[in-house]
Formats: C-alpha cells, structure tokens, sequence
C-alpha cells in the first residue's frame, strides 16, 4: 500500500500531501510491540522513489532518529521556501477581471 503512494519529487507532487497520505496509512497499522513513530521509521523509505530516495539515505543519518526534524527537512527539500514565496505572491496579487465571475476567477 505504502508503494502505491509513492514520492518521486516531481514538480506536480506535493509532499505535504504525501506525508499526510503517509502518516494516514501508517495510523492504520497496528503492530504489537512497535510505535508509531517506529512504523513511520521503517515505511517511510518504501514511499520514496529515485533521488528522493537517495535524499533520502543522504539525510536519515544527520535526524537521529527525530522523525518530525526528518518531515520538516522533506517538506523544506522537495516544496521550497522559493515556491511557497511565489504562492503566496500569486495570491496577494490575485485580481478578478472585469465582468469575470469569481468563480471563474
């Protein structure tokens, strides 16, 4: 299931969305004996496709262990500060055209 969701850091992907599918599969499963946290550790690199997953093997050593520093740090590699920047331009800027429904705006 986890494979069927997979992240390959396209420019049409979202990581917040995946993280959020993610984490939904993983609150799914329960394992005797295992966290969350745990499940999220040992799944995660199944998610990852190409050079996200070897960002991946790149990044894993330098959280320790912290899985909210490693979901900051995928959120920050694969949706840049850059295009949040431009989002929230497009939308400070956003003009409804004249005779333009706001819907079709």
């Amino acid at each position: 299931m986890v494979r069927e969701q997979s992240f390959s850091g396209q420019e049409d992907e979202n990581p917040y969305t995946h993280l959020q599918e993610f984490e939904q599969l993983c609150s799914c499963l329960n394992i005797s004996d295992m966290t969350q946290e745990t499940i999220k550790w040992k799944l995660f690199p199944f998610s990852l496709l190409g050079r996200v997953k070897q960002w991946y093997a790149h990044t894993v050593g330098g959280v320790n262990g912290n899985w909210d520093e490693l979901r900051d740090k995928f959120y920050l590699a694969f949706f840049p500060l850059s295009r949040i920047a431009a989002l929230r331009i497009e939308i400070h800027t956003f003009q409804q055209k004249e005779k333009e429904t706001l819907g079709a705006a």
